[in-house]
């Protein structure tokens, strides 16, 4: 009997799988601060002619995995953008920013811990295997996913459904691998860059299968319209979130969220460039 993956009955949705950023309005509805702001022409207590960012930074600590943490501090920055002056204020740990969002295939719409009309985002597991352990990468498939020649012509391996339907909404991940300087990521086909701050970033590198998971085989699309797979940034890490129905015998296809990648600018552009083209998949970014 073939392995079976949990099914989550769904409401239809769209099957476009292009991702709007979270907007101001809903970044409002989930975090609430009530701000008092000085600028060069006095003081005020409204918001207006400001820009809000939330930028959440991390220290540099020492080499760790994918999947580990480390202590962070968190600002909420306003932006007079008369001035350009601004004013930087600590947010509680219990605040959240953009990394924090979730997104409803089903509504279309971002939230935090939970939908309110679909409840809790389902995320379906890796097999746990420790790191080290060879082959660990194609171990850590989760029930009936499955590693073969990919169908897209000099790709190599690639990911495919061997169980029932992976539900539209589903997630994958995280990504693992090991942490890499810039130039180590940019010569690698298996990362991914992970946005941190305006001036930090981090690099996951899965080139290695003793440290990495299954996520490494999982090829890129050739376009929006085969995608069934979006890459987009949680929590400070990497995961793929299921736009479309995946039914048996498809293969998982990658594209990313454009958030995601217009935060990261010409780095993003260079990974994805050698992801895709050392697979086969050669493709232009226009940010």
């Amino acid at each position: 009997m073939s392995p079976r993956l949990l099914i989550m009955k769904s409401a239809d949705a769209s099957p476009s799988c292009e991702t709007p950023a979270v907007t101001p309005s809903q970044l409002s509805k989930a975090v609430q601060t009530n701000t008092s702001v000085t600028s060069a022409g006095g003081s005020s207590s409204s918001n207006e002619g400001f820009l809000e960012k939330l930028v959440k930074e991390e220290p540099e600590d020492g080499d760790y995995f994918c999947g580990e943490t480390s202590s962070c501090l968190v600002h909420l920055t306003i932006v007079d953008q008369q001035t350009e002056g601004f004013h930087e204020q600590p947010l509680k740990e219990e605040d959240t920013n953009e990394n924090e969002y979730l997104y409803c295939e089903h509504c279309r719409s971002f939230f935090i811990n939970k939908c309110e009309i679909h409840g809790p985002a389902l995320f379906l597991p890796d097999t746990p295997i420790p790191m080290g352990v060879s082959d660990r990468a194609r171990q850590t498939l989760p029930p009936g996913l499955e590693v073969q020649k990919s169908g897209i012509p000099d790709a190599g391996l690639g990911v495919f459904n061997k169980g029932d339907t992976v539900p539209l909404g589903a997630h994958f991940g995280p990504y693992q691998g090991d942490l890499v300087d810039r130039e180590e990521a940019l010569a690698s086909s298996y990362s991914w860059v992970i946005f941190k701050s305006r001036h930090f970033e981090k690099y996951i590198d899965a080139k290695r299968v003793t440290h990495a998971n299954w996520m490494r085989y999982v090829n890129c699309a050739h376009n929006n319209e085969e995608t069934n797979l979006v890459a987009f940034q949680y929590q400070g890490e990497i995961f793929y979130r299921c736009c479309r129905p995946i039914k048996p015998r498809q293969e998982l296809l990658v594209w990313y969220e454009d958030k995601y990648a217009k935060d990261l600018g010409v780095t993003f552009n260079s990974i994805w460039d050698k992801k895709c083209s050392v697979r086969g998949n050669v493709k232009t970014l226009n940010f």
